[in-house]
């Protein structure tokens, strides 16, 4: 193999393509990236089994081929490597030369052939979703995931697509996040558990304005592609819980209120509050919201102004996670509901009515 491209390009390709690599592989070739260089353009590949990555970077190929090299160091080296032409020279034993300007460092790589081959997409039907739409959406949901590996189906976010609309959902039992998407497909009903982790790599990699993402689904995987960009993960297999019985389906106390003076409010609150139990309690009156906290540290008062529909009640949450669902709904307005000081609370905004997080409240006597 031999090529030569752009730092530019390089350290986009190597960047992209670590996300694929864990730091716990199993395998001394999972530790690294796959270089194959044909048609002009040079494929980076990395997985652990579990989520792999594919990105394509262009290249000048002198000559076609395909070595793997240790991400850890690779990565290190071409985002020190000077704004110049980089040339990468691949041996018969497994070593790369990378030659920049009069320099030039050799790395000891693997043989490409003992690399696993990511998988293609298979025919269980696809859809297609603007890059822009898709970081939003989840955004607002892989908050509410679960890091508890003993429960894994809570460390992902299912996805289901009924009719054209396509809604994922998130949650970790102390809160959930839904949201829903018209995506106009006509493509059979799924529903499938796709891990918070690939869907976090996902997000870091998507973006760019004008571009859809693909999703196509095998038996057990799933890879969303991009223009220059394919992320595959392995599904989760079990049960999503029935997230449909846990949202309220009315209300006994509806605010109405400007996000950031919440927010605002409840982030100095949780000051104080991190100390002890993290509790913040609202006090709902007939034109404001009173927010407190009172640990060992101190006391603090803060009021709210709101409109309020319904009845005046008190409830208690965790800051921390009304701090999470406050930011992630993207709304300068929002309602919170209610059914009771033991009920979750539901956080919607105004504007749209295609999201809504839940928290649940905190018992304090």
């Amino acid at each position: 193999m031999k090529i030569i491209c752009t730092r530019q390009n390089l350290v986009q390709g190597v960047t992209t393509a670590q996300r694929g690599v864990s730091a716990k592989n199993p395998l001394p070739i999972l530790s690294g990236i796959l270089f194959i260089a044909k048609n002009n353009s040079l494929e980076l590949h990395a997985t652990d089994l579990e989520m792999g990555i594919q990105c394509t970077i262009p290249a000048n190929v002198q000559e076609e081929g395909s070595i793997v090299l240790p991400a850890r160091y690779l990565g290190e080296i071409v985002r020190r490597l000077p704004d110049a032409p980089i040339q990468i020279d691949a041996t018969q034993d497994n070593n790369a030369i990378i030659r920049y300007g009069q320099s030039e460092i050799t790395i000891n790589g693997y043989d490409a052939q003992e690399f696993p081959v990511l998988p293609t997409p298979q025919g269980k039907g696809s859809l297609s979703i603007p890059e822009e739409d898709l970081k939003e959406i989840l955004r607002q949901v892989l908050f509410a995931t679960s890091t508890d590996e003993n429960r894994p189906v809570f460390t992902g976010v299912l996805m289901e697509n009924n009719n054209g609309c396509l809604r994922l959902v998130a949650t970790d039992t102390h809160r959930l996040a839904l949201r829903e998407e018209n995506i106009g497909n006509d493509i059979e009903d799924i529903s499938v558990i796709i891990p918070g982790k690939a869907l976090n790599e996902l997000a870091r990699v998507i973006g760019a304005p004008d571009r859809n993402v693909t999703i196509s689904l095998g038996d057990n995987q799933v890879i969303f592609s991009m223009e220059d960009t394919r992320l595959v993960s392995r599904l989760i297999e079990g049960q999503f819980p029935n997230y449909r019985q846990v949202i309220p389906r009315g209300y006994k106390t509806r605010l109405r209120m400007r996000t950031k003076e919440l927010l605002e409010s409840v982030e100095r609150a949780s000051l104080l509050a991190r100390v002890g139990s993290q509790i913040v309690r609202l006090a709902i009156e007939e034109e404001k919201v009173i927010i407190t906290a009172n640990t060992e540290v101190g006391r603090i008062h803060e009021e709210v102004p709101v409109f309020l529909d319904g009845e005046t009640t008190a409830i208690s949450f965790n800051a921390v996670y009304l701090i999470d669902a406050l930011r992630a709904i993207g709304s300068d307005n929002i309602y919170l509901d209610l059914s009771g000081p033991l009920s979750p609370g539901i956080l919607r905004p105004v504007e749209e009515d295609n999201y809504l997080s839940l928290v649940l409240p905190v018992r304090t006597s």
